[in-house]
């Protein structure tokens, strides 16, 4: 059997979990981080048909 098999639980809030996965810790999987540098660019989700969001970016990633 290989780790692939094997489900792996963190007992945490989302938040705390989003938050190192975003720092480049292994949270998914052994070897599973994928640091992207630069802020990440987000979106608010549009509230009509017509609407065309601006993107707004978060923190730099060097925390």
């Amino acid at each position: 059997m290989s780790y692939d098999e094997i489900w792996a639980g963190h007992r945490m809030s989302f938040a705390e979990w989003l938050c190192r996965y975003l720092i480049d810790e292994d949270m998914t999987g052994p070897n599973s981080a994928a640091f992207y540098p630069g802020p990440v660019q987000m979106r608010h989700l549009p509230e009509s048909a017509h609407e065309r969001p601006e993107p707004w970016y978060g923190p730099d990633r060097g925390m």
